[in-house]
């Protein structure tokens, strides 16, 4: 009985977490995902395709305890346990490792797909989202770093996103510190989260009831102060503040990227931020993230993993980035109210009378590059034109009549006029004029 209630109250939803997108919803969805691989492949990234599931300690055995904590986990019929993948750096990571290890480096590799993370959902995160991205793998070499960063901002420049930071840290520089200040685990754990939740009341808190010579307490105050878009000045306060050789390093790496982001006229873009630490588990060098102008949330993160590859086979640096496509839309449309989902409208409705000469007319125009669609029910006059109206066609074309009747829907009324061997040219080159103006103005919408 309970097994019948609880089958009657969820059929037809969907589980907490987890959505339906459909008609221009996921028009818009498919067309970024398309927009945003278009631009990595223009840079020499090639598709790469991973499994939704792993088995679990590959995951699990390369992430911090959030990501851990956060994996969506299942019994395979052999007992196994297998969780879906959470993000998907750690796959690329393991197929380049097992299977591509004696490939010609460096390689690119660019995806998009579903991962899945057992959260709490929250604005701009569910618990199945959709991640594109790059990994740069075989190049430990400042200008990889540059290339990724300055990529992940020309992919969002593609998607007509102009308004966003570049917020750029190096896990070196706070390891570094860390090894300087020589803490027992238990206040290396809360100086972390300290830092990692940006808090100054715990950080003030951890200076005044842990002893640390003046140096390394000057040294950690000021981290939280290593931050904005002095690069220069900054990059000067942190290596005046090094307490060690990798400190120290994590400056030079840091100049070095700066200097070939300045080179392609990206630096403007980016804000430092040393007390920036978000780490999923396997990054060792840069980390970054994305933010843009209302949105309380990175819309796109990555970040420098030497040491992840070898844990599947021979070592191998690498650096990458995602972008996450929910929270990229949320971006795009901020200060606008979304529209209602709606079909996909069309350019031309067409009811063909099955003439063998409409069908040919519908297919010329689908050649030049105009959305077609055929009336089934065969419609005619109004009732043609109310149906075209209600899909959102510009035009609709009845070919059960002699002659085959064109009709202009985008004014007030329908205006009527008879196609032509003459006038067909005509429809065609006015009706592509009318899309390229919808896609122009909806592309300016977006961008403002």
């Amino acid at each position: 009985m309970t097994f019948e209630m609880t089958t009657r109250s969820s059929a037809g939803q969907v589980p907490t977490g987890v959505a339906d997108y459909f008609w221009g919803e996921a028009y818009a969805r498919r067309r970024l995902e398309a927009t945003l691989l278009g631009a990595f492949r223009q840079w020499g990234y090639g598709d790469v395709v991973t499994p939704a599931f792993e088995y679990a300690d590959t995951l699990s055995a390369r992430g911090n305890r959030e990501l851990q904590s956060e994996l969506c986990r299942f019994l395979d019929r052999d007992g196994s346990m297998l969780a879906l993948r959470a993000d998907m750096t750690i796959p690329v990571a393991r197929l380049v490792g097992t299977r591509l290890h004696d490939a010609p480096t460096p390689q690119r590799f660019c995806y998009s797909g579903s991962v899945f993370r057992d959260v709490e959902p929250r604005a701009g995160q569910q618990r199945e989202f959709w991640q594109a991205g790059v990994e740069l793998l075989g190049s430990a070499a400042p200008e990889a770093d540059a290339e990724v960063l300055a990529l992940t901002a020309h992919a969002l420049h593609a998607v007509g996103i102009e308004h966003f930071r570049l917020v750029l840290g190096q896990m070196q520089y706070f390891d570094g510190l860390l090894q300087a200040l020589q803490l027992t685990p238990e206040a290396q754990v809360r100086l972390t989260q300290a830092i990692d939740r940006n808090s100054e009341p715990e950080l003030d808190a951890f200076l005044r009831e842990t002893p640390l010579p003046r140096r390394q307490q000057r040294a950690l105050a000021e981290l939280p102060r290593l931050g904005g878009a002095d690069i220069d000045a900054i990059l000067h306060r942190a290596e005046r503040l090094a307490l060690n050789k990798t400190m120290q390093h994590a400056i030079i790496n840091l100049r070095a990227i700066c200097d070939v982001l300045a080179a392609c006229g990206m630096l403007e873009r980016v804000t430092l931020d040393l007390s920036e630490i978000h780490n999923l588990g396997y990054y060792t060098g840069i980390t970054f993230e994305v933010l843009a102008p209302g949105v309380g949330f990175r819309i796109a993160s990555g970040g420098r993993y030497d040491n992840l590859i070898g844990t599947f086979g021979a070592p191998l640096p690498a650096v990458g980035a995602a972008l996450g496509l929910e929270r990229v839309l949320l971006a795009w449309r901020l200060g606008a109210t979304a529209p209602p989902p709606h079909p996909l409208a069309p350019d031309l409705v067409v009811a063909t009378g099955n003439h063998p000469a409409a069908f040919e007319f519908a297919e010329r125009a689908r050649r030049a590059g105009l959305v077609v669609v055929l009336d089934l029910e065969q419609r005619s006059d109004a009732a043609l034109c109310a149906y075209a109206g209600a899909v959102g066609a510009h035009a609709a074309l009845d070919w059960g009549v002699a002659p085959p009747t064109i009709f202009d829907l985008t004014g007030a009324t329908p205006v009527a006029d008879a196609l032509t061997a003459q006038s067909a040219p005509v429809l065609l080159a006015s009706l592509l004029e009318s899309k390229e103006c919808s896609q122009v103005l909806a592309g300016n919408e977006v961008r403002s």
